[in-house]
C-alpha cells in the first residue's frame, strides 16, 4: 500500500513538472549557484520595496557587472531593443562599473514592484550613482523579471536622470535629521 502511494506521488509529481516546466535538479541547481554567487559577492543593501523577482534580479546584475561577465549580463535582458544592444550595453555597464560594483552597492527601488520599478544603484567604492529599469516581460510576465539594457552607446550609461537623489534615501533621511 505505502508502495503504491509513493509510485503515485511520483507520478503525480513528474506530471506536475512536465506541465509546469518545474524540475527538481533545476531548481536544486539554480539555488546552488545562487548560494555560490551570494558567498562570493558582497551583500546589496537595499531601500524601498522591491518585489522577490525585482530584488534577485538587481542582485544579479550588481554580481555579472563585478564579474566581468557580459554574456550573462546581456542574458537579464528585457525583449526591448536587440540582442546587439543587451550586448554593446552589458559591456559599456562593466566597462563603467565593475570596480564600483566589486565593492558595497546600496539598490534603491522606486515604485510598486509590482510589474515594473526603477532602481538606483549606488556603488559606494567609486561614488559612482545608476538609474536602471526593471520589468516583467513576456506575454502578461511568462518571462519572469527582465532588465531594460538600451544603451548601446557608452555616453549613455554615464547618463544621470534628474529626479536621482545624490544619496539613497536612508542616508538623506539621516543627514537631513541631524541638520
Amino acid at each position: 500500500m505505502i508502495l503504491l502511494r509513493s509510485a503515485t506521488a511520483g507520478l503525480a509529481f513528474l506530471l506536475l513538472c512536465s506541465l509546469t516546466g518545474c524540475s527538481a535538479a533545476g531548481d536544486r541547481e539554480s539555488g546552488v549557484r545562487y548560494s555560490e554567487d551570494f558567498a562570493r559577492h558582497e551583500p546589496l543593501t537595499v531601500q524601498g520595496q522591491p518585489s522577490a523577482g525585482s530584488l534577485q534580479l538587481v542582485q544579479e546584475t550588481v554580481w555579472r557587472i563585478a564579474d566581468g561577465d557580459g554574456g550573462k549580463l546581456a542574458s537579464l535582458g528585457s525583449s526591448d531593443g536587440t540582442d546587439n544592444d543587451r550586448k554593446q550595453t552589458a559591456q559599456n555597464w562593466i566597462k563603467e562599473f565593475r570596480e564600483g560594483a566589486e565593492g558595497g552597492v546600496t539598490a534603491d527601488f522606486y515604485g510598486s514592484g509590482i510589474d515594473r520599478q526603477a532602481v538606483v544603484l549606488y556603488f559606494h567604492k567609486t561614488n559612482q550613482i545608476k538609474a536602471i529599469n526593471v520589468r516583467l516581460d513576456g506575454n502578461g510576465g511568462e518571462d519572469g523579471w527582465r532588465l531594460k539594457m538600451l544603451e548601446p552607446d557608452p555616453t549613455q550609461v554615464k547618463a544621470k536622470p534628474d529626479w536621482v537623489p545624490p544619496v539613497p534615501r536612508e542616508n538623506a533621511q539621516v543627514r537631513e535629521a541631524n541638520k
